[in-house]
């Protein structure tokens, strides 16, 4: 039998993110039952604005603690039993829109430390970068798992948006490029990026915020509504036809790669048709003697 395991930070995503991707891949691999199994939750690593490495700005303690347990879970495992395929994912959030290849030198850094400081060293160094170079990967939602459902308006539904309330996107194909104009909701973003200028956030956009313009369109018919992701978000995301959200080839390339890294230890061509990401898919395009983890050079 083959275990992946995946390392999540919200709650969404421990509840279903597993079962949602697991309809797309097969149920063996080189001949062995694939399990996938209820994901690790962590604490996320990009809820503030990352700035560029540096003695001053090093990797935070969420992004070194998320790259231990990457590492605890490929050469041990809760069980004692190493998991064959693990994967981090953390949201890339307003805070680092835009910022994605920082996060993932943040990340790689993080797994440098990691390695440099564990505890127990009866694996050798050498040895662990081989495992993780084989078993391990970072990716990425953008700008956090709740921008997917607008790719599918079945899924949204289930979220609680209603199907005569119609979402008004900048960019109606590629939600990991979200951003609504809708008129009747600006007023209350620009009131929303005006605190957090005051407060010391100047980046922050909230009409790029996919989680409160969801809960937004829902109340548009039922005022009393609240989203829960531990129950809409997680019915929509099992339910979510993830190929329904690529409207054109070059769409989300950041959950693009994921599917592709994942497809690729499949030995399966990826079964979503959308781009992948330079930073976030370099299997392909560097020697991979030169990788980190399967997916970071």
């Amino acid at each position: 039998m083959a275990r992946i395991k995946l390392l999540v930070t919200g709650d969404m995503e421990k509840l279903a993110l597993h079962e949602s991707l697991k309809r797309l891949f097969p149920e063996q691999r080189n001949g062995k039952k694939v399990t996938w199994d209820t994901p690790q939750k962590v604490q996320g690593a990009t809820s503030c604005r990352l700035q560029p490495l540096s003695l001053k700005h090093p990797p935070s303690k969420p992004m070194v603690t998320l790259a231990i347990a990457m590492i605890a879970e490929v050469t041990s495992g809760k069980t004692g039993s190493p998991a064959d395929l693990v994967v981090v994912i953390d949201d890339v959030e307003l805070s680092n829109l835009g910022q994605e290849k920082l996060v993932a030198e943040h990340f790689r850094e993080a797994v440098n430390v990691a390695i440099a400081n564990r505890k127990n060293k009866d694996i050798p160094e050498a040895e662990i970068r081989d495992i993780l170079r084989e078993r391990c990967s970072f990716h990425l939602l953008k700008p956090m798992v709740e921008s997917y459902l607008f790719g599918d308006l079945n899924a949204l539904g289930t979220a609680g948006v209603p199907r005569n309330v119609h979402p008004r996107l900048v960019h109606p194909t590629d939600v990991e490029e979200f951003e609504t104009n809708d008129t009747d909701w600006l007023s209350t973003c620009r009131l929303q990026n005006k605190a957090k200028e005051e407060g010391g956030n100047p980046w922050w956009r909230h009409e790029c915020h996919p989680k409160h313009y969801l809960e937004y369109l829902a109340q548009r018919v039922d005022k009393s509504y609240i989203y829960e992701e531990t129950k809409h978000g997680k019915d929509a995301l099992l339910t979510l036809d993830w190929r329904q959200v690529p409207k054109v080839r070059t769409d989300i390339p950041i959950i693009g790669s994921l599917f592709e890294d994942i497809a690729e230890w499949f030995d399966i061509p990826n079964p979503i048709q959308c781009q992948t990401h330079p930073t976030f898919y370099a299997a392909g395009t560097m020697d991979q003697a030169k990788l980190l983890l399967r997916n970071l050079g």
